[in-house]
């Protein structure tokens, strides 16, 4: 007696299932299940969502044979492919083909891409980035490396946009400022390493978390009223090591950039950005208190540098409701501080 065939029921289950179980793996483990049968021969290319992470690789590929690798995938996807891709994530140390690149973003916008995810590229070299990238009005999330950054002039913004993080990215300062206005839901802003920045104007009403860490002359954070969290981290432009100094008797920087953080709760100051805001007449506190902070780091402040002292008491002063507070010294404060003292 032949015994029945028993029904494969994984395999029969609703794609949306199938899907949802899959893109849970590492795209690695996801590609291996083409193994299976020839119903699954091409079943991962056609998932929703891809990252393409240092897992996908053997460890002794080298970083420049990582991206014919990276190509096959495209091509593959490409070739099988059918319904949207709301993900996409390419975080592996490689050298990127930018025309590979440029094909693959344009391809991702036709499907809808909801998340785009750029990071971690050996190469720094710039790209330009696709116009069509511009025309997605669906982007939640949007995180860029290493590519030259021009707005079109039709651009109407990216009205869905919530995250956007940008990475050794050229873009001027008037892009950037229209950029974030553009974004009327945006609540996360990254900025890390922009080329060549020279005033950064952050103004969105909706933006709840700001991370900067980067070169720039001047910052101003007016029309942010819900900022939460902020990080900023200033890095000297040009190899200068000291702010452009204000006259006796103007307001400083301190009040004019922090005096509008009216909600912030979480505020970490680092290193020559502490020196920035120290520039000017610094007051014994804030015209209005900071009555939402309840978190303060101060990175590498100089404890020999009056300014800097002066400015960090008118924050803590400032700070009526402040739970924690976390401080590190300038290795440059110590070591100046053990030469006073040597005979």
């Amino acid at each position: 007696m032949v015994k029945p065939v028993k029904s494969d029921r994984i395999s029969n289950l609703p794609w949306d299932v199938l899907n949802g179980i899959l893109v849970h793996l590492p795209l690695r483990d996801a590609a291996r299940t083409s193994l299976l049968s020839r119903k699954w021969r091409y079943k991962w290319a056609s998932l929703s969502q891809f990252v393409i992470d240092d897992k996908c690789f053997p460890n002794s590929l080298p970083d420049k044979a990582r991206w014919g690798e990276v190509r096959r995938i495209f091509h593959q996807v490409q070739s099988n492919h059918s319904g949207p891709i709301e993900k996409f994530k390419l975080a592996a140390y490689c050298y990127p083909d930018h025309s590979d690149l440029d094909e693959w973003i344009i391809f991702l916008t036709v499907k809808g891409i909801k998340e785009l995810i750029l990071q971690d590229f050996s190469s720094i070299r710039r790209f330009k980035l696709p116009l069509c990238i511009f025309s997605c009005p669906q982007l939640i999330c949007l995180e860029l490396h290493g590519c030259i950054f021009k707005l079109p002039s039709i651009f109407r913004g990216f009205n869905c946009l919530k995250s956007l993080q940008l990475t050794q990215v050229s873009i001027t300062s008037e892009t950037l400022e229209r950029l974030i206005r553009s974004c009327p839901i945006l609540e996360r802003l990254t900025l890390l390493n922009i080329d060549h920045l020279a005033i950064l104007r952050i103004h969105n009403e909706n933006l709840k978390y700001l991370k900067i860490d980067s070169e720039f002359k001047d910052i101003s954070l007016e029309s942010s009223p819900l900022l939460a969290g902020v990080d900023i981290r200033m890095i000297p432009m040009d190899g200068t090591t000291m702010p452009r100094q204000l006259e006796e008797g103007n307001p400083s920087n301190l009040i004019r950039v922090l005096g509008c953080l009216y909600d912030v709760k979480k505020l970490t100051l680092s290193s020559y950005f502490i020196m920035f805001l120290a520039n000017g007449s610094v007051p014994e506190r804030f015209p209005t208190p900071l009555f939402n902070l309840s978190f303060l780091d101060i990175k590498e402040i100089r404890f020999n540098s009056f300014r800097e002292v002066s400015a960090f008491f008118s924050i803590l002063r400032s700070s009526p409701n402040l739970e924690e507070l976390v401080i590190s010294v300038s290795h440059f404060s110590i070591y100046s501080y053990f030469m006073c003292m040597a005979p």
